[in-house]
């Protein structure tokens, strides 16, 4: 039963994606880890979430903003490798209750759609892209970040959306590189991709009838939900 939430959760994350340019792995990342493990799920999160990133690139790319990719992408280089270290360092259970925490803590900020300072300018691109390599490499959540950069420095969506594909290509390729070990089910891999290839042409629909705010909302009730999940789990199996 876990397993089909899991990839009912891939394909519902697809489809928002789709919409909103974020999502995807806020809504499959906590469940996924509680399919596998906090290791292997984050891995097939960041997999998916490229080969998301790069359909969603096909239709477009024209309007993605390079020079600000390049700026993310040189915060994406800092953050990644740091937060490899932590993946390491710490243990199953703790990675669990990390993952849950960390993703909780970006739909908080994902909801309070404030523009901050922080993020404009070239620093302010580093600096979320830093942020979002760590939690990307982590917990596959790098999306938040980059969706307060974008509300800081008010980029159309018709440009956000490429733009964030671009960086989370290179920052899920750059994740799966920083991790040497993986134990992936083929099943389960090739049922993920069909979801996500479901996901996307369910959204290529869904785009002509629901607004990107209410694709977000949705997102992020959906993410929260397993996001707890995984807090939880995490604080029970520290527990006992």
């Amino acid at each position: 039963m876990t397993a089909v939430l899991a990839l009912l959760a891939v394909t519902i994350g697809a489809a928002l994606q789709r919409v909103t340019g974020l999502g995807f792995t806020l809504v499959s990342g906590p469940l996924l880890v509680l399919v596998l493990n906090p290791f292997d799920g984050i891995i097939l999160a960041n997999i998916l979430s490229a080969l998301i990133a790069v359909l969603v690139l096909v239709r477009t790319y024209k309007h993605a903003r390079w020079r600000v990719a390049l700026k993310l992408g040189v915060g994406i280089v800092i953050g990644v490798p740091v937060g490899a270290v932590v993946v390491y360092a710490l243990e199953p259970n703790l990675l669990l209750l990390l993952v849950g925490i960390l993703t909780t803590i970006a739909v908080a900020l994902a909801l309070l759609k404030r523009p901050m300072p922080i993020f404009r300018g070239t620093a302010g691109a580093i600096f979320a892209g830093s942020v979002s390599g760590f939690s990307n490499v982590t917990a596959g959540v790098g999306g938040p970040a980059l969706a307060m950069y974008g509300s800081s420095t008010r980029m159309p969506m018709q440009a956000f959306v490429p733009t964030v594909q671009v960086v989370g290509l290179f920052t899920n390729i750059f994740s799966v590189a920083a991790k040497s070990q993986m134990t992936l089910p083929l099943p389960l891999v090739l049922g993920a991709v069909a979801c996500v290839l479901l996901g996307l042409v369910g959204g290529s629909f869904l785009h002509r009838f629901i607004t990107p705010t209410r694709a977000q909302m949705l997102a992020l009730a959906l993410a929260l939900i397993g996001s707890l999940a995984a807090t939880a789990r995490g604080v029970i199996t520290l527990i006992a």
